[in-house]
Formats: structure tokens, C-alpha cells, sequence
């Protein structure tokens, strides 16, 4: 009995040790929000955000993701216009009411292998300008040499869907679309639990 009890807490410790689970934080990003208007498309950055996930890795393999929750400020989106469309994006998301966009993961509804890279498939609710939205969202991983993930995706959603006006400009002859689009490339490292804020 006592033979046994020891050949299974030894199991049990190599299966700790092959099968682990760490805090990872984004240490680079680069995120952006495209849309268009009447005149012309437009672009804007995301200068800052900052996000931590419970990652599963077995060895060199990606396993799970528990939990994920992204933070953006939104005086962080910042356009290569200048001070007057960025005044019009603040308006439009209600930064004073709602200085901050979140994303948390609900579920992994698939998580696919192919070679180097992953075919990930999450759902998750988005919260913009006080209202959130269940979204669906594939997104393309990779586990980096030195042990770093990689993250790259891209989601469409209408304004309007969270209550947002699509912004208008030059007395209104200037009107946005309702449909954008966000891009993301990022990049995780495991935590020291000082996450920081970071961006392009």
C-alpha cells in the first residue's frame, strides 16, 4: 500500500511537470481600427492596452487558454489626423462615461494544430462605450523559440451595435461608416504579475 502510494504521487508530479499552466502578459502589440467614410478610409492605433491569460502548455504544445482579458483605454486610440478626429472618436465612444474598452474570454470552442501554428476559435464579450457584445472570433497562434505566443486576428462590428453614432466631421458632409474593423497582432510572455500597459 505505502508502495503504491508513492508510485502515484511520483505520477502525479511528472504529469505537473509535463502539463503546466501559467499567467502570460503582452509585452508587444500592435492593434489598429479601420473603417471608412464618404471621402476617404481612416485608420487609428492603439497605443496602449494591456491584457493577462491562464495559458496550458505540454511541453512545446498549447493546450488551453482559460482566461483572457484585454484593457484598453480609450484615450489610447490615437489617428494619424491629429487632435480633431481623435476628439471625434473619444466623443463617439463616450470616454467620459466609459474611459475604458474591455474584452474578457467566456470559452475556446476549438483550438487546432497545424505544425508551428494554431487555429484558435473564441467566444467572448467585447464592451464598448457601456455596452457589451457576445462576439465569435478566430484568431491564428503560434508558440516563438523563446518560448513567447503569438497572437493575430482581425473582427468586424458595427457601431451601432453598441450604441455608438457613427461620427461625423466638416459640419456633417464628412460621415463614417458603421462597420469597422479591428486588427491585432501580440505578443505573450508568462507574468511576474506586474502587467504593464503597452502598444505601438
Amino acid at each position: 500500500m505505502v508502495r503504491y502510494f508513492f508510485t502515484l504521487m511520483i505520477a502525479v508530479g511528472m504529469c505537473n511537470i509535463s502539463l503546466a499552466q501559467a499567467t502570460y502578459e503582452i509585452t508587444s502589440s500592435k492593434m489598429t481600427i479601420t473603417g471608412t467614410s464618404n471621402v476617404h478610409e481612416w485608420e487609428s492605433n492603439v497605443t496602449q492596452l494591456t491584457a493577462s491569460a491562464d495559458i496550458m502548455l505540454e511541453g512545446n504544445v498549447l493546450k488551453a487558454i482559460k482566461t483572457l482579458s484585454v484593457e484598453i483605454p480609450v484615450k489610447g486610440i490615437k489617428s494619424a489626423k491629429g487632435s480633431i478626429m481623435d476628439k471625434k472618436t473619444w466623443g463617439a465612444l463616450k470616454q467620459e462615461s466609459n474611459p475604458t474598452i474591455t474584452y474578457k474570454l467566456t470559452k475556446i470552442t476549438a483550438l487546432d494544430k497545424n505544425g508551428d501554428n494554431y487555429t484558435i476559435k473564441a467566444s467572448g464579450n467585447l464592451n464598448i462605450a457601456g455596452t457589451s457584445k457576445a462576439i465569435e472570433m478566430e484568431v491564428k497562434g503560434k508558440l516563438l523559440s523563446d518560448g513567447s505566443l503569438q497572437f493575430d486576428g482581425a473582427k468586424k462590428i458595427l457601431m451601432t451595435d453598441f450604441g455608438i453614432d457613427p461620427p461625423t466631421a466638416l459640419m456633417g458632409t464628412m460621415k463614417t461608416g458603421n462597420e469597422v474593423t479591428i486588427s491585432f497582432s501580440v505578443k505573450m510572455v508568462k507574468g511576474n504579475g506586474n502587467s504593464k500597459s503597452v502598444g505601438k
